[in-house]
């Protein structure tokens, strides 16, 4: 058999392994071999490195290695083929394929489960992963079994016919028939099972109309999205428990409907992501409902000099931040959001909302909260990002449109601006880079949340303009001009948008 075909082969089988995991993955709820793998390389990955690639791709960055990664594997199971070529025993020995296919099963489980999974940090066949102990270790076995089967099997059909339609017998018909039926039915449901749950996909998005305002109050199908996964975890509120536990006095769990039977709070809360770019879009506004953590907290009799509190997540993201931090009565464990319950890619049954911290600090699809060491880090946090990730004063330029238009006597100008809890004073908009006016305000929603501002600029004349904005929180401090990028504490500096005004019948 030539080169060519047997990496052929082992494509196709790493292809169609491939197609099984991602439909594995919707099956049990557990990781796969794909996701973790992910996870590991942006360990491994310089922060400036990964910063750069999340600064460049945004939305796409961990989208993007995903299905590097798949990829990869298809690749590697090409590499395998041609590997099985230079080894694969002599055409016509009974039971051999089969015994291979079972032998080759097994090594690729072990290698995967007991070499490849621990040094990536999910234990011996996954046991310290999220999501059923049972499901990591089951995903590798029938993927590793489908691989096997399929590249041995048709390896040794394609050989024993030349390359040609197996029509050189019988038994060589009835094989391949077999395989073909076995590849056409498995196909489809692994097909039919993934295409039910793209839904179920938490792909990173944001929702920006370029020259309008935003609303106040983001709806909930447009507020932005951020995970460190692809997949949204699929969590039944009946047997959810939200556990507060490690070293305290009276550790306890609590169901869901006992977590929404306890006093809760609303307030409304601006979010942003640590990984907005100057003037960018990931930052939205909602009303979130729930309890004090400060009252779980209580109950559960922290022990004195604890410093720092752990926040675990369904999907196997953690973070934390200092006991001073979650002692605050505006830190709560939200189960609604404007309204309704959590939107499953939003948290759903409850997140952390801290007001003044960076996104990365509300954890969603909470499972566990508990004391921690002072030195421990969360899942961004050792990949570079601030410990305690406070919001840095910012704003943005909304309305007009950058680009060419006509001109006016006068132009609305618009947009936001956020300071995390500190609020916001007032904002300044500069059109020669020189002078800043005042821009009006409505009023905040709550201490927590941003602002629209807006201002009227008469243009003197035709010509190119820099509208450039900054805020000045409520303590005064005026946001920084300062250029800063993502890493590691969230980027500084003043949105600009740059306007070309033209009589109309230039335009």
């Amino acid at each position: 058999m030539s080169r060519k075909a047997a990496f052929g082969i082992g494509t196709s089988a790493a292809a169609a392994m491939s197609l099984l995991l991602l439909a594995l993955r919707f099956a049990f709820d557990a990781q796969i071999v794909t996701e973790v793998m992910a996870d590991w390389l942006t360990r491994l990955l310089p922060p400036q490195a990964f910063d750069f690639f999340l600064e460049r791709l945004q939305f796409g960055a961990k989208p993007l290695l995903f299905v590097m990664i798949l990829v990869g594997q298809v690749g590697v199971g090409g590499g395998i083929g041609l590997l099985y070529r230079r080894f694969a025993p002599a055409a016509g020995s009974e039971g051999v394929p089969l015994r291979i296919s079972l032998a080759m099963a097994i090594a690729l489980w072990l290698i995967l489960g007991l070499l490849l999974t621990p040094l990536m940090g999910g234990g011996p066949f996954g046991v310290s992963l999220p999501g059923p102990r049972w499901g990591y270790a089951a995903s590798l076995i029938l993927a590793t079994a489908t691989y096997a089967v399929l590249l041995v099997q048709a390896y040794h059909l394609v050989a024993a016919t030349g390359g040609a339609a197996p029509n050189r017998g019988r038994r060589e018909l009835l094989r391949f028939g077999v395989l073909a039926g076995v590849v056409i039915i498995g196909g489809g449901l692994v097909l039919r099972t993934i295409l039910n749950n793209l839904g179920n996909l938490s792909l990173p998005r944001a929702f920006r109309t370029a020259g309008v305002l935003p609303p106040e109050v983001t709806p909930n199908e447009d507020f932005y999205v951020i995970a460190k996964s692809p997949f949204t975890p699929s969590i039944n509120a009946e047997k959810w428990r939200l556990e507060v536990g490690g070293s305290v006095g009276n550790p306890y769990s609590l169901t869901y409907a006992e977590l929404r039977d306890l006093p809760s709070i609303e307030e409304y809360v601006t979010l942003t992501c640590i990984s907005n770019p100057i003037g960018g879009d990931l930052i939205s506004n909602a009303l979130w409902k729930g309890v004090p953590l400060r009252l779980l907290l209580d109950r559960a009799q922290l022990p004195g000099g604890v410093e720092r509190l752990a926040f675990h997540a369904a999907d196997g993201y953690v973070d934390s931040f200092p006991i001073e931090v979650a002692m605050r009565e505006n830190v709560i464990v939200a189960y609604e959001m404007n309204g309704v319950e959590l939107p499953r890619e939003h948290g759903f049954p409850a997140r952390i909302i801290v007001p003044g911290l960076y996104g990365m600090e509300h954890v969603k699809w909470l499972t566990k909260i508990e004391p921690v060491p002072a030195s421990f880090r969360g899942y961004w946090q050792r990949r570079g990002w601030a410990d305690t990730a406070v919001i840095n004063s910012l704003s943005r330029v909304d309305v007009p449109m950058p680009g060419a238009q006509p001109i006016k006597d006068e132009l609305l100008l618009g947009g936001v601006a956020f300071a995390g809890d500190r609020g916001i004073r007032s904002v300044e908009v500069s059109v020669d880079g020189q002078t800043w006016v005042p821009a009006r305000m409505r009023d905040a929603l709550s201490p927590y949340t941003w602002v629209i501002w807006t201002s009227e600029w008469a243009p003197p004349a035709p010509g190119a303009y820099t509208i450039q904005v900054r805020a000045i929180d409520g303590t005064g401090q005026i946001q920084t001009s300062e250029i800063r990028g993502n890493l590691p504490s969230g980027a500084t500096g003043y949105d600009t948008l740059i306007v070309r005004l033209q009589d109309e019948a230039a335009v």
